[in-house]
């Protein structure tokens, strides 16, 4: 798990994220990739997890190692138990994304809703399917449906 927290861009994508925010400084920066930071620690797993789910018999076919594989084999458990373990994980990173967004921080409190939108956004793409190699299968159609034919909120 600590090799692939420190393979998963999650935090990166939050740092990208962060550009041209008045409240970005280096303070933020800091603060966000302290590795004792519960954020920082969730948004990665989050990502990470939620890849590894599923990508995971497309990473195989393709002769790639993925997180899953290994937990079957350090665990003796099948894919199912192992993808179920990993929404658990999962499900325990979201509440310490919360806990981070509700306790006190010596940044702005948008640079952690930043954070939390990149941990929606992950969602978002695997979702369905693996939306970030592949959009075309179900991130094409929920971008069409937001900017192309959004829903009118007034006549």
């Amino acid at each position: 798990m600590d090799t692939a927290m420190a393979s998963s861009a999650g935090l990166v994508s939050v740092c990208q994220a962060l550009i041209g925010m008045e409240e970005a400084d280096e303070t933020a920066y800091q603060w966000l990739i302290n590795t004792d930071n519960k954020l920082h620690k969730a948004v990665n797993k989050i990502a990470r997890l939620y890849d590894d789910i599923t990508t995971n018999e497309d990473e195989e076919k393709r002769g790639l190692v993925c997180g899953t594989s290994c937990y079957m084999k350090q665990y003796s458990v099948t894919r199912q138990e192992a993808v179920e373990a990993y929404r658990e994980m999962i499900e325990v990173a979201w509440k310490d994304m919360n806990e981070g967004c509700l306790k006190p921080m010596p940044v702005s409190n948008k640079i952690a809703v930043r954070a939390l939108n990149v941990a929606r956004l992950v969602l978002v793409l695997y979702k369905k399917d693996d939306g970030f190699t592949r959009p075309e299968l179900s991130l094409k159609d929920a971008i069409a449906k937001l900017l192309i034919h959004p829903i009118p909120l007034c006549d």
